[in-house]
């Protein structure tokens, strides 16, 4: 009789064992990882072929806590003479997208430090003063290091600010006598970014 007791709770120990749910866990499913967004406009104070340089653009990302990835694009704004082919009437155009990925340190304190980098591929180029017929196109690769103090001004809104160094590559100095070292150059860097931090 008790061998019957015995098994009967042994057999009932093994089921309820066996029916409890086990836990399935996942990569993204971790109640530690918030996933959110930013985008917003951001803009470079640099040096273009020896002369002042304003890159205005943006860019959006998507945040996985403190890291973030994503894209954007960045253009000059200003008109910056064409000094190496002065007899063409021309000045410089240049324009780049692509990648945008970074981390905020300790992005949860009110001021801290965020490092980025923009990857892209774009196009230098020389057009006429009218802007409409270019005289050269360049297809060029860009990698910019960037290093911003940023502050929290609310839930929602960032401002940053810092420096950055433009290197352009695959610049063909044969089409227009501008070489990579001309147009790379450190600069200052300012963004605004709107997003659930």
């Amino acid at each position: 009789m008790k061998g019957v007791y015995f098994s009967t709770i042994l057999l009932s120990l093994t089921i309820v064992i066996f029916a409890q749910e086990k836990e399935y866990q996942t990569i993204f499913d971790n109640q530690n990882l918030r996933i959110s967004g930013m985008g917003g406009p951001f803009m470079q104070f640099t040096a273009v072929a020896g002369e002042f340089g304003h890159m205005m653009g943006g860019g959006g990302a998507v945040l996985l806590n403190n890291f973030f990835i994503g894209g954007y694009g960045l253009g000059l704004t200003n008109i910056i003479p064409d000094n190496y082919n002065r007899q063409t009437n021309s000045h410089l155009t240049l324009g780049h997208g692509g990648f945008w990925m970074g981390y905020a340190l300790f992005g949860e304190r009110s001021i801290h430090l965020t490092v980025s980098s923009l990857i892209g591929w774009g196009e230098f180029g020389i057009v006429q003063w009218d802007g409409y017929y270019p005289i050269v196109r360049d297809q060029i690769f860009v990698l910019s290091p960037t290093l911003e103090v940023e502050l929290n001004l609310t839930r929602y809104f960032r401002i940053g600010a810092g420096a950055s160094y433009n290197l352009y590559t695959m610049v063909d100095e044969y089409q227009h006598g501008y070489r990579s070292s001309d147009l790379s150059a450190p600069g200052g860097f300012l963004s605004f970014k709107f997003g659930w931090f």
